[in-house]
Order: C-alpha cells, then sequence, then structure tokens
C-alpha cells in the first residue's frame, strides 16, 4: 500500500431516505464499522442525529480509496459525503490513539 493520509469524512443523511431499510442495516453497519477499524481504514466516527450528519475519519493513500472504503459501508447509499483531507494527527493525539 502506498503511503497513507488522513481524510474527514462529513455525510449528510440524504431526504429520500427510507427509514425502516436503514433502521434494519443498522447492525450491518456497526459490524463493517469494526472491521475497517481493525483493518486500519476508520479512526474516529461520530453521529450527529439532530443534524442529520456524521462524521467519519477515513486513513486512505487518496480520496479515490476513501471511496472504495466508504462504499463497504451498508449505509453509504443513505449519506450524501464531503471529503476533507486532513494534516497528520499532532503529538498529542498520536499518544492518544497510541493508548487506546
Amino acid at each position: 500500500m502506498s503511503a497513507t493520509s488522513t481524510f474527514m469524512v462529513f455525510a449528510t443523511l440524504r431526504d429520500d431516505t427510507d427509514f425502516a431499510e436503514f433502521a434494519a442495516l443498522r447492525d450491518d453497519e456497526q459490524k463493517q464499522l469494526e472491521v475497517l477499524r481493525a483493518e486500519g481504514k476508520i479512526g474516529a466516527h461520530y453521529v450527529s442525529p439532530a443534524r442529520r450528519a456524521t462524521f467519519v475519519e477515513v486513513i486512505a493513500a487518496d480520496e479515490q480509496q476513501v471511496a472504495q472504503t466508504l462504499a463497504t459501508l451498508p449505509f453509504a447509499r443513505f449519506f450524501d459525503a464531503d471529503v476533507y483531507p486532513t494534516t497528520p494527527p499532532d503529538a498529542a493525539e498520536a499518544a492518544h490513539r497510541a493508548r487506546s
């Protein structure tokens, strides 16, 4: 694999989301997030239900690889995503992550 970078994905829930289908996939989504974390492809993940949004840290070589990682998530089809390249974590964040 080539050098990795960190990207923050901000995704908002689409207005046409079928919430019954969404709810039915919740366990599959959580399982896939755990797989991606174990593979070192996903870091932090935050949800803002009030804003119908999620924030996902993706570790990848480039934005194409980010898209490939996101496509493996069952919830991907329910969200419109914006991808932002970020700087590497500072020393304090790196130390925190090492303890986790």
